[in-house]
């Protein structure tokens, strides 16, 4: 390796890392600022003791803790130099419909409304961030570094594929029927059914990026440690 190429990889060395520090205080501040948006929409609901609205509530929570988890599994897994623009603005796009798809965690109808955007903002984020894995793919050379890429593109198509599709379809059916039927799913509190099966949906899908970091934990040290140790 040339003189000039060692400065190179050094230089790109030190971007990532960067990069990544920018990338994680990013994620920190849009979805404490989300959080804040959960929390002063859920102050009258928990002190009134509205209990229909309490699973809207930790729904909101789980998907806070979603998108604050999914987005550092992929900044440790595949973000780096150059800085890309297109998935940071997607990053403020989305929260600021999560925001918003938070403050209305009284009023169903706006909740599946908004959620459902908000599934297709992170729908397309992962079409994104895909793109940005397939740009980053020759950083990926030692078979642990492959074995990581593999997963990473099979996590991003398996949720351009199902997971955000579903995720949308469903949201988009539980506004429908919310806004057709709403002697049923308001009055008569048929609306918990919905909700009630995004919590599960949430809470499945949250301990699977849980998972998801367990199984990348030794790739991601190998990876970072490679680029480390080479002169």
């Amino acid at each position: 390796m040339t003189e000039s190429r060692q400065h190179r990889r050094a230089a790109k060395t030190q971007l990532d890392t960067t990069v990544v520090g920018i990338e994680l205080t990013l994620i920190s501040i849009i979805q404490g600022l989300a959080l804040g948006v959960l929390a002063a929409a859920a102050i009258a609901p928990l002190i009134g003791f509205q209990w229909a609205v309490w699973p809207y509530i930790a729904t909101g929570l789980l998907v806070v803790l979603i998108f604050w988890s999914r987005a550092l599994i992929h900044t440790l897994s595949f973000i780096g130099w150059p800085l890309e623009f297109g998935h940071t603005f997607i990053y403020f796009g989305a929260t600021l419909i999560e925001a918003v798809a938070l403050s209305q965690v009284a009023d169903p109808e706006r909740w599946f409304a908004l959620n459902a955007l908000y599934a297709a903002a992170v729908w397309g984020l992962y079409a994104w961030d895909l793109r940005v894995v397939r740009q980053h793919a020759g950083d990926f050379e030692t078979p642990g570094e492959r074995a990581l890429l593999d997963d990473i593109v099979r996590d991003q198509r398996l949720n351009i594929a199902w997971m955000m599709p579903m995720a949308f379809a469903f949201q988009t059916l539980s506004w429908w029927l919310v806004h057709a039927y709403p002697q049923w799913f308001l009055q008569r509190h048929w609306h918990l059914l919905p909700i009630g099966l995004t919590l599960l949906f949430s809470l499945n899908y949250l301990y699977g990026g849980v998972r998801l970091l367990r199984r990348r934990q030794a790739w991601i040290l190998e990876r970072n440690a490679q680029e480390r140790a080479e002169p």
